[in-house]
């Protein structure tokens, strides 16, 4: 099965862990609204590693949704893997196994985000077993 929406991120940096060398090590708290198949809020830790390159950077995330996919209600686990080298990005961002809760509960998928005009949209492809 496949859930389409839309998201509004809010973003709380903390200081630098680390600035050693012109490589910055960040940290911060992630707030979201989905909007969609996927109704809910979550809230989630970021941490960031940036170069003295512009357009290099790496981040990985962990973030709990809760609220109704597909008309069941629960919550899920999300764990985040991105990379941007010289300007060419991967992400991955993966259900934690066995995290989903309540009517999610066995929930398996994996999350796209794509960014238009601003807007945050996400296809998330899952499966409940």
């Amino acid at each position: 099965m496949q859930a389409k929406g839309t998201f509004e991120v809010q973003m709380r940096p903390e200081p630098p862990s680390s600035t050693e060398d012109g490589v910055v090590v960040g940290r911060a708290r992630l707030d979201k609204q989905f909007a969609g198949d996927l109704v809910g809020a979550s809230q989630g830790e970021m941490l960031s590693a940036r170069g003295p390159v512009a357009t290099s950077a790496g981040y990985v995330a962990i973030e709990r949704v809760a609220g109704a996919l597909g008309g069941k209600r629960g919550s899920f686990v999300l764990q985040h893997n991105g990379v941007m080298d010289r300007g060419a990005a991967s992400l991955s961002c993966t259900v934690v196994p066995d995290s989903a809760t309540g009517e999610l509960a066995g929930l398996r998928g994996t999350l796209a985000i794509e960014i238009v005009d601003k807007q945050h949209r996400y296809a998330f492809d899952y499966e409940l077993t």
